[in-house]
């Protein structure tokens, strides 16, 4: 995993790279200035909101929603919501916006403004779902969710618990052959359903009629969203990364979701005189 370090230990090449990350977010701003077609893909915990102790904890921003409509509006409609969250939690909290979307890393769809969510993905094997229980039960300070399409354990109140978690979960995959992927993330092991990625995601949205022939920019802040930034430059745009405890601030487009939302608000109204 890769942290910030202290600028006194900056050299040549981390000015090069924050150069580099500096032009990327340059280009951005310049297309939807121009009216180019763009795309926006855009993580929610960690990007769009601070990581809270725990899922329901989050706190959400001032006119985050209104933002989001405005941003929608300036792309004729093509922003999307790629999260790890289940989807009717992510509306929950980005109420009253609606805007096509992935959850559950891809496992779950909305594949139009008006349309449902569509689950692409079986739930869990119930002895599987009870066998996840069974070691949080034997981990103290590990938080179950439960995502229909996957489990999210949450180990921030208990980061020492994280070696033996991974573990336990590790012996799990010979019992239940193809049937799950491990994935790590801020402070949480992920257990989702196999073939599932936000990469996928992205790929999948990237073709909707709202999508298509638009330059994709991708905004995330976790190992989950670098699949999805492979996407988005294989098909000829972006991958914009937030710094947190994944990404340095060195290699990070943005500082936090703070930078984020500023950088979207000036976004949504620009347009070159």
């Amino acid at each position: 995993m890769q942290h910030a370090r202290d600028s006194s230990s900056w050299s040549e090449s981390d000015l090069s790279l924050r150069d580099h990350v500096g032009t990327l977010r340059a280009n951005v701003e310049r297309l939807v200035a121009a009216d180019e077609p763009v795309a926006l893909y855009l993580d929610v915990d960690g990007t769009l909101l601070d990581v809270a102790l725990t899922p329901s904890t989050v706190h959400i921003p001032p006119g985050l929603p209104e933002l989001l409509d405005a941003l929608s509006q300036r792309l004729s409609g093509a922003v999307a919501i790629v999260t790890g969250r289940p989807l009717e939690e992510a509306d929950h909290l980005l109420s009253p916006a609606r805007l096509v979307a992935a959850g559950v890393h891809g496992a779950q769809m909305r594949l139009s403004v008006s349309g449902g969510i569509e689950s692409l993905a079986p739930s869990f094997d119930p002895f599987l779902h009870a066998d996840i229980k069974k070691i949080v039960q034997d981990l103290p300070g590990i938080v179950f969710e439960d995502k229909g399409n996957g489990v999210a354990l949450h180990y921030r109140l208990a980061p020492e618990q994280q070696p033996a978690l991974l573990l336990m979960l590790e012996n799990l995959l010979p019992k239940y052959p193809n049937q799950f992927a491990i994935c790590g993330g801020r402070k949480v092991i992920e257990i989702l359903p196999l073939g599932f990625s936000k990469g996928r995601a992205l790929r999948k949205l990237a073709t909707l009629p709202a999508f298509a022939n638009r330059v994709p920019v991708m905004i995330g802040d976790d190992i989950a969203d670098v699949d999805a930034f492979q996407a988005a430059e294989d098909l000829g745009g972006f991958g914009l990364k937030v710094a947190g405890e994944h990404f340095s601030k060195e290699e990070a487009t943005f500082q936090g979701p703070a930078d984020v939302l500023s950088w979207l608000q000036v976004l949504s109204h620009s347009r070159h005189p």
